[in-house]
């Protein structure tokens, strides 16, 4: 955390500075009261009348100065809340397809949300409380000093045991808040499976396992934050205790004082007062101090991931530092291939794809064809045998560099929660002259007036405005407005009506600068003659 206090030091200064301020009067103000019992005691009216003034004027100071502190606070930590996402965005960009996919949406849900509500809660907020309390027992004391050493020199060693005493419970607050970040992410990812299938169970009358699914995922989160309060209630009762037997004994050396003619009456009042503000501060400090470790193992967590794929310095920049040419032939030697090792699904396929050329890859569900295509493209690596792109190892050339060459379409192709535009785009710009006619290209408008108005209309929800087709067209003028060499198009058109299907294959096979490697359950008769090979992959695979 210490990280980004660091990185946001200007406003944290300003907000440090203003709590110091309002603790400085808070302080004053007991003074202030001290001297209006003192002088009511003695009948001075002017004296009286004058400390009364003062202590409203410092009172309403403290009221405005606690609005602007409390807004301002809330700024700096959504700043530091989004350098935070910042940076947990930089490590989920860093990683590659295989360990992105290995963990559920809901896991990565959790860190932006839950984990830094977390960090919010019990980490900066807490420490704004313990900066303020600092200073608070700070000024107290000093102010103590100057009533009577005793006094200032019993509060301190009273805070020294408050302050140490709760640290026993240090380890079991961490183990809590550990076990808590984990199964905050299971809660997420546990209750999106279930609730991500409602059409299935609506369809089967099964939608009692939905509110079953829910109730036992809160069943284990629930313990959870039983743990985390147990170990944060211990605290709070040792610091509590500790707060009211010091207030006590530190009002009762203030009496014997006063009837020693030491200290006067209205020293009692004061010292109410500073104990309070003393042993409030400190009594809850163990808590917050407590809390505040406890966040550790979530910047750990994220250090652990950024170490396995760190993120590079800018990627946009070495996108167009490494571009490379189209590959004149791709090179399949002996590749095998399992999500579990005991379990292969590609077994010894070689084969070899020359530059312009276009295959029809075709065979049964379940064979491992969109396996082998996501191989291909580099989505997969952890993969046996050889496979050498214009003659250099696949594993040779960097995720910006494949990028650039090879472009894989999913059969179940995605779209961001925006315009057509920013979907064919992306992070890149293109005139809308490329744009109208990359939708024409792909038949997702049939001419060039509604292509015009079809690039700001929305696509919906992750796509939901939009047909099963469209959204196949739209991926695919993605990869041809980026002019890549190499198409790899996993039934790349089974969701397009024939006639338009047929139309963009015919236009994919004629071009004689792609090289296409196509798969396809049914096709079309139309353009099947058109493909240079056809390759029954049941034959390829495990030769």
């Amino acid at each position: 955390m210490r990280k980004y206090l660091l990185q946001h030091r200007g406003e944290v200064s300003v907000n440090i500075g203003l709590l110091m301020v309002i603790e400085a009067l808070t302080v004053l103000g007991s003074v202030l009261n001290a001297n209006l019992l003192n002088a009511l005691i003695k009948g001075q009216l002017q004296q009286f009348l004058v400390a009364v003034g003062l202590l409203m004027l410092d009172w309403v100071v403290i009221a405005a100065l606690n609005y602007g502190a409390s807004v301002h606070q809330e700024k700096v930590i959504q700043n530091i809340d989004i350098s935070i996402r910042q940076d947990v965005a930089d490590i989920l960009i860093a990683k590659d397809y295989e360990s992105y996919n290995s963990r559920a949406m809901g896991v990565y849900e959790s860190w932006v949300n839950n984990d830094i509500q977390t960090i919010n809660v019990q980490g900066l907020q807490n420490f704004f409380t313990v900066v303020e309390g600092i200073f608070g027992t700070a000024f107290a004391l000093a102010t103590l000093i100057a009533y009577h050493w005793s006094l200032a020199l019993s509060a301190l060693i009273l805070a020294g045991l408050i302050i140490v005493a709760p640290k026993v419970f240090d380890q079991r607050i961490m183990q809590a808040n550990t076990q808590l970040t984990h199964q905050n992410e299971n809660f997420v990812d546990r209750t999106q499976d279930v609730m991500g299938v409602f059409n299935l169970l609506y369809a089967f009358q099964a939608l009692r396992l939905l509110k079953q699914g829910i109730i036992a995922a809160s069943q284990t989160l629930k313990q959870s934050y039983v743990n985390q309060r147990r170990a944060q209630s211990s605290v709070q009762v040792v610091g509590f205790l500790g707060n009211v037997i010091s207030q006590v004994m530190l009002m009762g050396l203030t009496g014997i004082l006063a009837m020693m003619k030491l200290v006067s009456i209205g020293t009692l009042s004061a010292v109410g007062s500073l104990s309070g503000n003393i042993f409030n501060n400190l009594g809850n400090m163990s808590t917050y101090l407590g809390m505040m470790r406890g966040v550790t193992p979530i910047f750990e967590k994220f250090d652990l991931e950024r170490a396995k794929f760190p993120t590079e310095p800018d990627q946009a920049a070495a996108a167009v530092a490494t571009t490379a040419a189209v590959p004149d032939i791709i090179q399949v030697h002996d590749l095998s291939f399992g999500y579990h090792t005991d379990h292969p699904i590609l077994r010894h396929v070689s084969y070899d794809f020359e530059q312009g050329k276009k295959y029809l890859i075709l065979g049964e569900s379940g064979g491992g064809k969109s396996t082998f295509l996501k191989v291909l493209t580099g989505y997969l690596t952890n993969y046996t045998g050889e496979i050498r792109l214009a003659g250099k190892s696949l594993k040779d050339y960097s995720t910006n560099q494949l990028g650039q060459q090879l472009l894989y379409l999913d059969q179940r192709p995605q779209a961001l929660t925006t315009t057509v535009r920013e979907n064919l785009q992306l992070a890149d710009a293109y005139s809308d002259d490329d744009l109208v006619a990359v939708l024409l290209a792909t038949k997702l408008c049939p001419d060039r007036e509604r292509a015009v108005a079809f690039l700001d209309q929305s696509v919906g929800d992750g796509g939901s405005d939009l047909s099963g087709g469209q959204l196949q067209r739209l991926a695919l003028a993605r990869g041809l407005l980026r002019h890549v060499g190499v198409i790899l198009l996993d039934e790349g058109t089974s969701a397009v009506d024939t006639a338009n299907a047929v139309k963009i294959e015919r236009d994919l096979l004629e071009n004689p600068a792609l090289t296409l490697i196509m798969i396809s359950h049914t096709p079309h008769a139309e353009t099947q003659p058109l493909f240079d090979e056809t390759i029954q992959f049941a034959e390829l695979n495990g030769k």
